[in-house]
């Protein structure tokens, strides 16, 4: 009797353990920074996304949400699809989203269950976001929005619309999802960088995110017994080139938080071939515009991973694409066509010109320099010559500059995400062109910020320039490179003597950095920007060029419809009717 029920016992005792140490598995696909590129990220006239094998354009939502499709169906009850933000801003499409909240609900409808914030989506204010998100709510069921670390102003009324969504609960600052009997806690963070480069956002501010996802992931982990911690963050990491493997915000904050099972990353546009395992936090990448979609597959027992396996999976032609968000893409696309090109007398993909070669963007892998930033300048300095007053000089950083143009026929579509960021008073998309004035000496201190800036050609700051020169000495002291500079071929003085004011032109985002030359050089260089009167600007707004001042208003001009511009000044050399880009924009 006493052997039988030993033996009972340790027959429930095996059970238990059994139980216990059950793995469950949990499916996590996502993506990163898509910016929009509804329609793949390549030629425009290329992206055939209803037959396949045929083109070698990739990404594209329609193929994206076959994927999706596909991925879910293997393992339905234990998948979640997040975006780590920047989902918007970058092609044509997002100048529609404040009236129609289009690209949100299509998320949902393509799969996924959560997403975060990035800074792009407050390139048109924290207004312009609340708008976007109350038009989302129209449209259909949104995926759930993950921001956990905003900081809102208790003086500016220009960021309550938007903490009334988060008041309402449809920005959360965590949610808990169950899959597969799984508990898990999700958290939306903005990095460090992200807010720095989101001077838009304001007056909307970011607590810590080590600070606020250490908390929160303490909370989820002790309070609500979840087993796992998801951060979906928008801080991002890169290579270290010195030491090897990754350095970054991300990589910081596993290595200082426990019990932070994964990072679903973005912002940086890495791509992570294999998953970074920090302090036993798994983080990935996919890199940017839906060109792979990430794959992690967990294995977890006793609210801990126990295995791991990720995979970068290809979107390409190889993916027929999903007929119904196809069919929605193209009726939103004809809608922001006539909207946005229409009254330019464009199409979204009516060639306008045409070019035998790549024209590319600076390398951030190989370091090399483009010349898109060159045509990007020349086309700006060309379009104000055209319609204003001349210019002396334009210069433009690569950051904004956000693709290369690609051998083939070009549309306004695949133009306008040369330069697609930004708004201003007008209802046309992108940041207005803006002109002020510096002195000679200025214009040599600014010079020294663009020789030093071109150490680090893979880099945002990157400076590119149009309509003047200089003589430089690479071996030159710091800030002592530039010997002399040339405006429209002529030297100029760049002493202190010399009084003389000079045209400089860009965007107002751009042109808004120029007063900062004065810290980024730690005082050696000053640099103040001017109006016409030599009076120093304090509102970069009143400097907006206007185009047509037959009009009432003020007539404001954009960098894509400058590309467009210049684009069309080019000759027909091939005789098929069509503009061909010159031989000098050749790399």
């Amino acid at each position: 009797m006493k052997m039988k029920l030993i033996k009972t016992l340790a027959t429930i005792a095996i059970a238990i353990i059994a139980q216990l140490s059950v793995s469950q598995k949990l499916v996590i696909l996502h993506t990163n920074d898509m910016h929009s590129m509804l329609t793949g990220f390549g030629p425009e006239l290329a992206y055939t996304p209803m037959s396949i094998n045929n083109d070698k354009t990739v990404g594209g939502f329609a193929r994206l949400a076959t994927l999706l499709k596909q991925e879910k169906a293997k393992l339905p009850n234990s998948t979640l699809i997040f975006d780590a933000g920047d989902f918007l801003m970058g092609s044509i499409f997002h100048a529609g989203e404040q009236e129609t909240g289009f690209q949100i609900p299509l998320m949902k409808k393509m799969g996924y269950d959560a997403i975060t914030l990035g800074n792009h989506e407050f390139d048109y204010g924290p207004g312009a976001l609340a708008k976007i998100i109350r038009s989302s709510i129209k449209t259909g069921k949104m995926p759930e929005i993950v921001s956990s670390n905003f900081i809102f102003s208790e003086t500016s009324k220009a960021d309550d619309e938007l903490e009334k969504l988060f008041k309402e609960n449809i920005i959360k600052k965590y949610t808990i999802i169950e899959k597969n009997g799984l508990k898990i806690g999700i958290i939306g963070i903005m990095g460090e960088d992200a807010d720095e480069v989101a001077p838009t956002a304001k007056p909307v501010t970011f607590a810590k995110q080590i600070k606020t996802v250490k908390k929160l992931t303490n909370k989820l982990k002790k309070e609500d017994k979840v087993d796992l911690v998801i951060c979906i963050s928008h801080s991002g990491f890169y290579p270290d080139e010195k030491k090897g493997g990754y350095k970054g915000e991300d990589i910081k904050m596993a290595k200082k938080i426990k019990n932070l099972d994964v990072i679903i990353s973005g912002h940086t546009h890495v791509k992570t071939e294999k998953a970074i395992n920090v302090n036993n936090t798994i983080i990935v990448q996919t890199g940017s515009y839906a060109r792979k979609l990430g794959r992690l597959e967990l294995d977890v027992e006793n609210k801990k991973v126990k295995n791991f396996k990720f995979s970068l999976i290809p979107v390409n032609d190889k993916i027929m694409g999903d007929a119904e968000v196809n069919k929605l893409i193209n009726d939103y696309k004809e809608l922001v066509s006539n909207k946005f090109f229409g009254p330019l007398g464009l199409s979204f993909s009516k060639p306008i010109a045409e070019s035998n070669f790549n024209v590319n963007r600076n390398s951030y892998i190989t370091k090399k320099p483009g010349k898109v930033g060159q045509f990007v300048t020349d086309a700006i300095k060309f379009y104000i010559d055209k319609h204003t007053d001349k210019i002396d000089f334009a210069i433009e950083a690569s950051g904004p500059i956000r693709e290369s143009i690609l051998k083939g026929e070009i549309t306004p579509a695949d133009i306008f995400r040369v330069s697609p960021l930004g708004s201003g008073y007008d209802d046309i998309p992108g940041y207005p062109l803006a002109k002020l004035y510096l002195t000679g000496k200025e214009i040599k201190g600014l010079m020294e910020v663009i020789v030093k800036t071109q150490g680090g050609v893979g880099t945002d700051s990157y400076l590119h320039y149009s309509g003047v020169k200089i003589d430089a000495d690479i071996d030159g002291g710091f800030l002592k490179k530039v010997k002399k500079v040339y405006i429209d071929g002529k030297e100029i003085d760049i002493s202190k003597k010399n009084e003389k004011l000079y045209s400089l032109a860009a965007s107002t985002y751009i042109l808004s950095f120029i007063g900062r030359i004065k810290k980024i050089t730690m005082g050696l260089v000053k640099v103040t920007p001017k109006n016409a009167k030599g009076q120093e600007i304090t509102d970069m707004g009143k400097q907006i060029i206007d185009f047509d001042k037959n009009k009432k208003g003020i007539q404001e001009g954009k960098t894509w419809i400058a590309l467009v511009e210049y684009l069309n000044s080019f000759k027909d050399t091939d005789g098929d009717g069509l503009p061909d880009m010159p031989e000098k924009y050749k790399q």
